[in-house]
């Protein structure tokens, strides 16, 4: 309440700057979250008795609360209603054993997390959530390494970045290898790595966000399988979820979209659907650098693929944010979802 008393305190000694105030107290109500109504009422009451005020602002608070409980998804109310839709899409589709999936654990966070993108309707979750199950017990993402899709791993197309010695990315360096290599993809080590190499750290965005950097010049997804490029996305996938810091349940992945051709749509569509279909909710921020000027184009067939969950994390940044330091400099700056909900 030190607020309230240094406001009180301006309207018993300064009343001839009234405007002053006046706009403390907007900001407070705002604060509150109170239609703009409520700013003029308050300081009417204000300006008529300045000695009431924390008596005011104790009520302003208690509407404070109220509207919290009727509208904000955290009060208890809704809680106890996500609860109870956990429960029920745990009955239509039990919980598998853990081996099955290859080490992943469909606790109530993953079942939360297939609810928040079907309106918490467990009906409408129930045939998604079976599909997933469905696919996890074929591709068990957990049990995954580089190995397993080594082709599109020695691409070196969707790097992990990460902090500490010898871990800057350039598009010089891509360049080079490429040129100065007979056969620079049978050279380069499997990436990324399953465990972070010593004296390195994985990096995050300021809200704790796992980084993945997407090269579009050296994917190259017509030199694997499907399965292997499906098999290649759920090894990614489960890589973020590992690099995630406590309290994190998002993803962050940016999209240098240098080197795009229209030929990769059918692959853009296929890894989407792993994102959209067996991991919703894990969007935290999808933000696309370089695009050039006909992606906008290819981006009207690309959109309607996304879910809206999806499409509400994504980005373009502005043309002069260009390379990854930039690009997270200007994500840090935003207010990130981090958790499921």
């Amino acid at each position: 309440f030190s607020s309230v008393f240094i406001i009180q305190y301006l309207a018993i000694n300064y009343q001839s700057k009234l405007w002053i105030v006046d706009e403390i107290f907007i900001s407070i109500c705002r604060s509150f979250r109170l239609p703009s109504m409520n700013y003029q009422l308050g300081s009417l009451f204000l300006l008529l008795a300045p000695k009431r005020l924390l008596v005011l602002t104790l009520l302003l608070r208690t509407i404070h609360n109220v509207n919290a409980a009727i509208f904000n998804i955290n009060s208890p109310r809704h809680q106890k209603q996500h609860i109870l839709a956990i429960e029920q899409l745990k009955q239509l589709i039990p919980p598998p054993r853990r081996h099955e999936l290859g080490g992943e654990e469909a606790d109530d966070a993953a079942y939360a997390r297939f609810l928040s993108v079907a309106d918490w309707d467990p009906i409408k979750a129930a045939p998604k959530l079976k599909k997933s199950i469905e696919w996890r017990k074929r591709i068990r993402p957990g049990m995954l390494r580089p190995h397993h899709c080594s082709t599109l791993s020695r691409q070196h197309a969707w790097v992990a970045l990460m902090a500490g010695s010898k871990s800057k990315i350039s598009l010089e360096d891509a360049t080079n290898n490429k040129n100065n290599n007979n056969n620079p993809r049978e050279r380069l080590p499997l990436d990324p790595p399953h465990y972070c190499p010593p004296l390195q750290s994985w990096r995050t965005t300021r809200h704790g966000l796992p980084i993945t950097y997407f090269r579009c010049w050296m994917w190259k997804p017509n030199e694997a399988s499907s399965e292997e490029m499906e098999c290649h996305m759920a090894y990614h996938m489960h890589h973020l979820i590992r690099r995630m810091q406590r309290n994190v349940s998002r993803i962050c992945i940016i999209f240098d979209m240098r080197g795009f051709e229209s030929w990769m749509l059918p692959y853009i569509h296929q890894a989407i659907n792993v994102l959209r279909l067996h991991y919703p909710g894990r969007a935290g921020a999808m933000c696309f650098i370089n695009v050039p000027g006909y992606f906008h184009t290819m981006w009207k067939i690309i959109s309607p693929w996304l879910d809206d969950e999806i499409q509400s994390k994504t980005f373009f940044a502005p043309r002069e944010v260009d390379d990854v330091e930039k690009v997270i400099e200007y994500l840090n700056k935003m207010n990130l979802k981090i958790g499921p909900i």
